[in-house]
């Protein structure tokens, strides 16, 4: 094909892929508010979203219930999950290895949760295949996949109510308070302990969220939680620890670069062209889109 065919095919990749970045942007949140409040680096994270996607999956092989309406059901389920992971972590000695030894606790609790959904629902791959999210929408020159359209709206919309809950509340100005110095919280009345418990419960419930919008974009398998959890880890990366607009101008720089991989240079560049582009930006801006600003 002519180079110059390929400029509206990677134009409309790139625009594919902003709106799957705010989707990216969902995934990430809960790994990067977790990380940023309870100092916790969760490589369970993927897991959890695959507990949200199973349900989802099999709500809609049941009774074909959409995955948009069983997305606050596997929140709440999944963020009680998540939340119960604080005895664990408080029973995690204090020393000068702490961060390496939440870091295998967590790496445990993915293996038993892959597990467990190997046992539940074998190694098969699965998929929410909504008839209304399989086609395009958009003016014929310029289509964009509706279920990914859909995913991307969705997920920038709880961004911007988890981003709203966070600086304009007093729940959301404690758990900032924690973030950016847990003594001086604790001084101010502000127990450490119930900021982690909820921070980890609303990782969770994000990561619960965006389970149904993923189980209705990717085939899901009980492995499929780690390319998640790479996909979170370096969007926080990118986009700033505790930032959740940083975190989705991140999610929408991944997004395109995915997308301009896959419309220009084909699919099987995909990784290490938009991985390229993450190093770049990184280069550029080592800490991030919004750096020296939490939440």
């Amino acid at each position: 094909m002519a180079g110059p065919a390929l400029i509206p095919l990677a134009l409309q990749g790139a625009a594919s892929g902003l709106v799957t970045g705010a989707f990216y942007a969902l995934i990430a949140s809960g790994f990067a508010l977790v990380f940023g409040v309870a100092r916790a680096f969760n490589l369970a994270h993927g897991e959890l979203l695959l507990v949200g996607a199973y349900l989802a999956e099999r709500a809609w092989a049941w009774g074909r219930v959409h995955p948009l309406f069983v997305l606050p059901f596997a929140a709440l389920l999944v963020g009680a999950v998540a939340a119960s992971g604080q005895g664990l972590l408080r029973r995690v000695p204090p020393g000068p290895d702490l961060e390496l030894r939440v870091l295998v606790l967590t790496f445990g609790g993915s293996l038993l949760i892959q597990s467990l959904l190997q046992a539940a629902f074998s190694g098969d791959y699965r998929l929410i295949a909504v008839p209304s999210w399989d086609g395009a929408v958009g003016p014929p020159f310029f289509r964009l996949p509706a279920g990914r359209l859909a995913a991307g709206a969705a997920g920038a919309i709880i961004l911007l109510a988890l981003h709203a809950i966070l600086t304009r509340t007093t729940f959301g100005k404690a758990l900032r308070a924690v973030s950016a110095d847990r003594e001086a919280a604790s001084m101010m009345g502000i127990d450490p302990a119930w900021a982690d418990r909820w921070a980890l419960a609303l990782g969770g419930a994000l990561a619960g969220a965006a389970g149904p919008l993923f189980a209705a974009l990717h085939y899901i398998k009980p492995s499929a939680g780690a390319d998640a959890t790479v996909t979170a880890l370096v969007l926080t990366i990118l986009g700033g620890v505790g930032q959740m607009l940083g975190l989705l101008w991140a999610g929408l720089a991944f997004g395109a670069a995915e997308g301009l991989a896959v419309g220009w240079l084909g699919a099987q560049w995909r990784e290490a062209f938009a991985l390229a582009v993450l190093l770049a930006l990184l280069r550029w801006r080592g800490r991030g889109l919004a750096a020296g600003r939490r939440y």
